[in-house]
């Protein structure tokens, strides 16, 4: 296709509108959009600002190579044609370092960080930021544009691995974009100074507990994942319950969850809908026969969350040999689904650490397990013959 449109190029309605080649070249894979630039000044223009619309770059630092030569020549480009700036809706950062290299740090550094500082301010278009420098050692400036760019559009932020710049660059950037809707500050250890009108918009949110309990309060904040430390103090969970609206969906996969946590948990967030959690039972949990009841002991906590229905154990480790002695697993599940269901009525999907995904079936008030595509085949427990049938 590519090369029956370039072939109309030197053919083509001079009066053709943009918005019509726009329309044409859209969806078009970069290489066809590479060839179409070469066809003439116009089709450049048009196929660039595509190109251009959506920038994923990643780079990896060796010994031999430093620098961010392919970010700071983009950047570049982006500040230095208003065009290409104007249709920017996604820029992705990635940098990653092979195993004892480090990217170039000093003078540098510092001027890659500015050329990226003025690159998103021109982007007056940007739907989307995702930055992972992998500077979490690094103090520089702050990458982020200063407060006065204004983002109408942007509505998801990702941050991590931008070193350890100021917290008031932060601040300021995310009060001056109320059109944000997802924000992940998975470095961020400390406490966000944002106004209280400042994220009117905000459904969702990932970062620590901290962070979190500045967050949330009095925003319709509808989806939680926290991450770093193993333990939140009553004070911060009692802050995260402030939402403006029910918070529906937990996310704790990203740290280590005791029973006591989940007990606190479940006593202030108690409106959750869906929970995923890394347990921290560490050793104890195995799948011997005596491991999987302690599973039981969550009833107490899991009979505070009034609309719980999806309970996702995945994330939970378990060794190798947890999933050798498979006669009897699908009965202590059943059994623990069952005993999980009487404490929480609302509780219909549950998915254990061993990725077995257990359905409640309202009809007949039985769990059937799903075998998930793509994990281990395991014998399937009928509740009804109390055996296993062959999958």
């Amino acid at each position: 296709m590519g090369e029956t449109v370039a072939a109309l190029g030197a053919h083509s309605d001079p009066s053709l509108p943009n918005e019509t080649l726009i329309t044409i070249f859209h969806g078009l894979a970069p290489s066809v959009l590479t060839r179409l630039a070469r066809v003439c000044g116009r089709w450049k223009i048009v196929a660039e600002w595509i190109l251009y619309s959506n920038i994923t770059i990643t780079e990896t630092f060796s010994s031999t190579y430093r620098y961010p030569y392919c970010t700071v020549r983009c950047c570049k480009t982006i500040a230095q044609y208003p065009h290409l700036a104007s249709g920017v809706k996604r820029f992705q950062l990635r940098w990653t370092s092979q195993r004892e290299t480090q990217h170039t740090h000093g003078m540098y550094l510092e001027m890659a960080l500015l050329d990226i500082s003025q690159a998103i301010g021109c982007m007056t278009t940007l739907e989307v930021l995702d930055l992972s420098l992998g500077l979490a050692d690094y103090y520089s400036t702050s990458v982020l544009p200063h407060a006065q760019h204004t983002f109408p559009l942007l509505h998801q932020i990702s941050l991590s691995g931008l070193g350890h710049y100021p917290q008031n660059a932060l601040n300021p950037f995310l009060n001056a974009v109320p059109s944000i809707h997802h924000l992940r500050l998975t470095d961020s250890r400390e406490q966000l100074l944002v106004l209280p009108c400042a994220l009117p918009s905000l459904v969702s949110f990932c970062g620590c507990p901290r962070a979190a309990a500045t967050v949330l309060p009095g925003r319709p904040v509808q989806s939680l994942a926290l991450i770093g430390q193993d333990y939140v103090t009553d004070v911060d969970l009692s802050q995260m319950a402030l939402t403006s609206v029910p918070l529906r969906y937990l996310d704790l996969s990203a740290m280590s969850v005791t029973p006591t946590l989940l007990r606190n948990v479940s006593r202030f967030l108690s409106t959750v809908e869906s929970l995923k959690v890394k347990l921290a039972l560490r050793h104890t949990l195995h799948y011997a026969l005596s491991g999987i009841r302690l599973l039981a002991a969550l009833s107490h906590p899991l009979g505070a969350f009034q609309r719980l229905s999806t309970l996702d154990l995945s994330p939970t480790h378990i060794d190798g040999d947890g999933l050798r002695s498979l006669d009897g697993n699908g009965a202590e599940e059943s059994s623990i689904c069952q005993s999980w269901h009487t404490a929480c009525p609302s509780l219909r999907r549950v998915v254990f650490p061993s990725k077995t995904e257990w359905l409640y079936k309202q009809e007949s008030g039985t769990w059937v397990p799903v075998l998930d595509q793509g994990s281990r085949r395991r014998p399937l427990w009928s509740p009804s013959t109390k055996k296993f049938a062959a999958p």
